[in-house]
């Protein structure tokens, strides 16, 4: 079996702090200390503090999102 490998377009420049796999698809989520979440999305996401974590909710297209700005969004 071969592994696939996959380049962002447009990478986390600081740290990673969590990535997650979409159970059904190709979506990638990643979350990163410089206030973005981006992977393979159809755009990357600007917040207002570091992003912590993320998970994708009952289907691939719902993701949610927390942070340093004590802020949980889907």
């Amino acid at each position: 079996m071969s592994a696939a490998q996959f380049e962002l377009s447009d990478p986390p420049t600081d740290a990673i702090s969590a990535i997650k796999f979409a159970p059904a698809s190709l979506q990638l989520l990643v979350a990163s200390w410089d206030k973005n979440v981006g992977g393979r999305l159809s755009r990357t996401y600007q917040y207002r503090a570091p992003v912590l974590d993320v998970c994708f909710g009952d289907n691939d297209e719902d993701a949610y999102t927390t942070g340093l700005d004590w802020d949980v969004r889907q």
